[in-house]
């Protein structure tokens, strides 16, 4: 609906007019809508065809609500396959850049509400966390926290807008990764597979290789590392790489996608 509205991606959400486009006064909204439409009609009738048959159908359930709480909802030992994308370390702001669908889908219904996401979300955002005292990891990877020191003294003179503040955010990016790995490790049964799709990250001209810390992570917390499988090779991310609060020196590496298999033991 965003392509239609007059929002638009520059590349965090904003009016078209802001970003020097012109207002859409006219726009073909029931062809786009009837398009998607379509689209799950087709995906509906691909899975009957091949499983319609199927003994076993399943039963399926949602919970409103965060993974990282879930103990209450999810057994011990009770999952056996769990896959998921988080945020990238990117400082993406996904509440903001959300708000469109989250009042369309009737999620939120205030802006009072988006603060709670904002607060709530896995690994924060440079804005929340950016000013606070410098945060520690909660567990031990040397690697990692010589990286930390390091973008701690790029541009020290910028404060919370150099390597102080973007410290912060790695910092609290990977401390719930190491959460998340705790949490999944009580959910997922023995032998059960996670699968976790997540993206590098360059901050302040340093290039962070989420996906290999996370496999440090996971494997700290006990689970073996199936592999480490890259799936895409290019993302579109300017604003990562050369926006004037992230840009650091110049680093020329590719941002990528990868899967991180886990298995428990």
């Amino acid at each position: 609906m965003v392509r239609f509205s007059n929002y638009t991606y520059e590349p965090s959400l904003g009016s078209r007019p802001g970003a020097g486009k012109p207002l859409i006064e006219k726009a073909d909204v029931h062809s786009a809508i009837l398009g998607k439409l379509s689209e799950m009609v087709s995906d509906i009738r691909w899975i009957k065809e091949r499983f319609g048959n199927t003994p076993c159908q399943g039963v399926s359930q949602v919970h409103n609500q965060d993974f990282l709480e879930s103990t209450d909802v999810l057994p011990p030992c009770s999952v056996d396959l769990m896959v998921t994308s988080p945020p990238y370390m990117n400082n993406y702001h996904y509440v903001r850049n959300t708000r469109p669908q989250l009042f369309w889908l009737s999620l939120v219904s205030s802006p009072k509400e988006l603060r709670k996401l904002e607060e709530a979300n896995f690994g924060k955002y440079w804005q929340t966390v950016r000013d606070s005292k410098p945060l520690d990891l909660n567990f031990h990877h040397p690697e990692l926290s010589r990286m930390l020191s390091i973008l701690r003294q790029t541009r020290e003179e910028k404060g919370a807008y150099g390597g102080p503040g973007w410290a912060n955010y790695v910092a609290s990016y990977f401390n719930d990764c190491h959460r998340f790995c705790r949490v999944l490790k009580r959910a997922l049964a023995r032998g059960g597979v996670g699968v976790v799709v997540i993206g590098n990250s360059i901050i302040q001209g340093h290039e962070m290789k989420t996906d290999m810390i996370l496999a440090d992570i996971a494997r700290q917390s006990g689970f073996a590392l199936m592999g480490v499988q890259q799936i895409r090779t290019k993302r579109v991310g300017a604003s990562i790489t050369t926006s004037a609060v992230r840009r650091g020196a110049t680093n020329k590496a590719t941002l990528y996608e990868s899967a991180v298999i886990l298995k428990k033991k």
